[in-house]
């Protein structure tokens, strides 16, 4: 099965920068020495890092911390390859829904060799704040695209370091004259030169110890109804959040079903005590992670919290539920300090 990516004005700035540049340097190649032919290979293998990586890292985050939904899939862009095998790939048209109603429709990045099927569902993550950002909740969506950028980037990176060796140096030997007359070595005692401490050497001073690092941010702990307290390294209070209430439900009929089991509600109160305090919660079951999953049209779970107000400045207060598509109904909730995942606090239920 073909599988095709890179659509775009990314990807074609990407193919006019290397092929527009590989010509001329086809040329004069030969006339370059090896230092040259090394940086013009590691220019290359950056910016194939830089253009191609970047984004799909980007997309990432977009299927990690986008609001969740269904799509239906209603048509197919052709892309089609020429050479000695022509191919068609096709890129999926997805339509759905946001939040506030609505519709948006996006083309995806990567495309199949099969056609699909017009009408399926698909789940689908987008920005809340620009829904036209959308694409497919599936992984392959960015794994794809980084894997062929990452390799194709470090493969032009090794052939830098391989073309690019060190200058080899030339060595002349001196010729020696060699004479027939007989040459008298006369062995000097060696005297082991003596060793004064130099009081201003700073060899003979004592290190100086370097200042130890504050310690790690301490996790609070507690159960369903207790409020928990963020503090920073140096021990300064952050942030109170307070989880008052857990519901479960299986889904209004405005909502896609739960993906794994259940719909789980989490009333949360935060009161922020310092400026640029976000709110990031992750449910804990079973040892896997379950990102926030925004549920559309829930007569369960409302008023939402509004992700949108973050981040929270000093003296502002937000609540409302956050949802969890969860598999079971015990497990943990898990306060993070930021996206990159630094746990600061743990509800048990």
């Amino acid at each position: 099965m073909a599988v095709t990516f890179g659509r775009g004005p990314r990807a074609r700035l990407l193919s006019f920068v290397l092929v527009g540049s590989a010509l001329p340097l086809s040329w004069v190649w030969d006339s370059l020495g090896a230092h040259a032919r090394g940086m013009i290979l590691a220019a290359y293998g950056v910016t194939v890092l830089g253009l191609g990586l970047l984004p799909e890292l980007r997309t990432r985050g977009l299927l990690k911390r986008g609001a969740r939904t269904q799509g239906t899939v209603v048509g197919a862009e052709e892309e089609r390859s020429g050479g000695d095998h022509p191919s068609t790939t096709y890129h999926r048209v997805v339509r759905f829904t946001t939040a506030d109603g609505r519709t948006v429709e996006f083309t995806s990045g990567v495309g199949f060799g099969r056609k699909p099927t017009i009408g399926g569902a698909v789940p689908v993550r987008y920005r809340r704040n620009d829904p036209e950002q959308a694409e497919i909740d599936r992984a392959y969506t960015w794994l794809l695209p980084a894997a062929f950028w990452l390799l194709g980037g470090l493969g032009l990176l090794g052939a830098a370091v391989v073309v690019y060796p060190e200058e080899p140096q030339v060595v002349t030997e001196k010729p020696q004259v060699v004479t027939e007359k007989p040459q008298v070595v006369t062995e000097e005692p060696q005297v082991a030169p003596a060793v004064v401490d130099n009081p201003h050497d700073p060899g003979t001073e004592e290190p100086v110890p370097e200042p130890e690092p504050p310690p790690p941010a301490k996790v609070a702990t507690g159960r369903i109804g207790d409020k928990l307290t963020v503090y920073d390294r140096s021990g300064k209070a952050q942030l109170e959040v307070t989880i008052t209430r857990l519901k479960f439900s299986t889904g209004d009929q405005a909502d896609p079903p739960p993906e794994h089991g259940l719909y789980m509600g989490v009333q949360v109160e935060a009161h922020a005590l310092v400026d640029e305090q976000y709110v990031l919660i992750e449910a804990l079951v079973g040892g896997r992670r379950y990102d926030e999953f925004s549920i559309i049209g829930s007569t369960a779970f409302q008023p939402l919290f509004d992700l949108d107000q973050l981040p929270l400045n000093k003296g502002e207060r937000a609540s409302g539920w956050l949802v969890f598509d969860v598999p079971a109904r015990h497990g943990q909730l898990v306060l993070l300090r930021n996206v990159d995942g630094d746990k600061v606090g743990v509800w048990t239920y």
